[in-house]
């Protein structure tokens, strides 16, 4: 699907801090058999039963404010569709012109409006960015309670299922390219690689990577899709 085999030239810049070093890509990963296929219905009944998870200081990113209450809210929705049977994600790349995060590639979301849920602003942000109607969009359950690297904000996912999109509307103030593909890309060699960033304390933490082609998954979106991945192989090796 997408071409792995160039320069390794990306669109994104990444701002990595002296002392980085390369880690293994887990087996679990390399050998896991959703590389065939990622099945619509695992991932509802993963979510079903799923216990969102919350990343520890350590896996999520460095220098945690202990004063985690006090930072505003936010949400993102990670919209996945049915293709010939199988599972498809949605991704965004941000606009260039942002005076954060521009041009790096997120799921639809933000802030939390005063009197919503986490759920009702990820369907809110998925429309206003990139058109997803809300009346067909079903919340299948919450992955994981993560914060941004730069602004220590507070993020949740939202997993959610939709209808195949026959055509996206983007608010090109916010969102240059939308872009859909099999989850089990994310299981093919190559795709996934890791590095340790040092914190300030002496010790690391993991720095996910996702190369699709042009584009790099990077920060707190890649540590996202990480954990859906975790989270659905668990599911899947059970079964």
């Amino acid at each position: 699907m997408f071409d792995r085999s160039g320069n390794r030239s990306f669109m994104q810049r990444v701002n990595r801090p002296n002392g980085v070093q390369p880690a293994k890509t887990l087996e679990w990963i390399s050998k896991s058999r959703l590389v065939e296929g990622v099945p619509v219905s695992l991932i509802k009944q993963v979510m079903a039963s799923h216990v969102p998870i919350v990343l520890p200081p350590g896996r999520n990113s460095p220098n945690l404010p202990h004063q985690a209450e006090l930072r505003p809210n936010a949400s993102i929705l990670i919209p996945i569709f049915d293709q010939d049977g199988m599972a498809n994600m949605i991704l965004t790349r941000r606009s260039s012109s942002l005076r954060t995060h521009a041009g790096e590639v997120a799921f639809p979301g933000g802030k939390v409006e005063e009197g919503e849920t986490i759920e009702q602003a990820a369907v809110r942000e998925a429309y206003e960015e990139i058109g997803l109607d809300p009346a067909g969009i079903k919340i299948e359950g919450r992955l994981v309670s993560s914060s941004t690297m730069s602004s220590f904000m507070s993020l949740v996912a939202v997993v959610a299922t939709l209808p195949k999109p026959v055509s996206y509307r983007l608010n090109s103030s916010e969102v240059e390219r939308v872009f859909s593909f099999p989850i089990s890309y994310l299981f093919q060699d190559g795709v996934h690689s890791v590095e340790l960033w040092p914190l300030s304390d002496e010790g690391q933490f993991e720095m996910h990577f996702f190369d699709f082609g042009d584009d790099l998954v990077w920060g707190a979106t890649a540590r996202i899709i990480y954990e859906f991945m975790r989270t659905i192989s668990q599911a899947a090796m059970a079964r």
